[in-house]
């Protein structure tokens, strides 16, 4: 038989506990804006300033998913969009990560957005053929 194990992904920096208040589309690419950075995965933990850039981003697989009632167990309302109309709908909004997970070209973002006074729990899927790309001032 043969083992084949998956890599454990290791990314250099983590976006848990950060606030994302800004995506900036650009063609392809998508640029993620935070309030303070990013803390590094690695000791001593930097927390340097940047963005993150998606490479090659498929507009048309890259979605947003709302919930509302936060918290809640049980049937609740919720609204899936494509990430564009996510960014055309939110220009203002903040998002604080409470998860990242990696797969096959997709990033996912989960956590809380609050946004024209309402709060939901919010989950982003970036599907992105190109890289991810952490731009730090370090």
């Amino acid at each position: 038989m043969i083992r084949t194990v998956r890599p454990n992904i290791d990314p250099p920096y983590t976006l848990h506990d950060h606030n994302i208040i800004e995506l900036r589309a650009e063609g392809d690419r998508l640029t993620l804006v935070t309030q303070s950075g990013m803390t590094g995965t690695k000791a001593p933990w930097p927390q340097p300033q940047g963005v993150i850039e998606f490479h090659k981003v498929d507009w048309d697989f890259s979605y947003a998913y709302l919930l509302a009632h936060t918290g809640n167990f049980g049937t609740f309302p919720g609204e899936k969009m494509s990430l564009s109309e996510f960014i055309r709908r939110f220009p203002v909004f903040g998002l604080c990560v409470m998860d990242e997970t990696f797969g096959y070209n997709k990033t996912f973002l989960d956590g809380y957005l609050t946004t024209q006074r309402q709060f939901y729990e919010c989950f982003l899927q970036i599907y992105h053929e190109g890289d991810m790309v952490y731009l730090t001032e370090e």
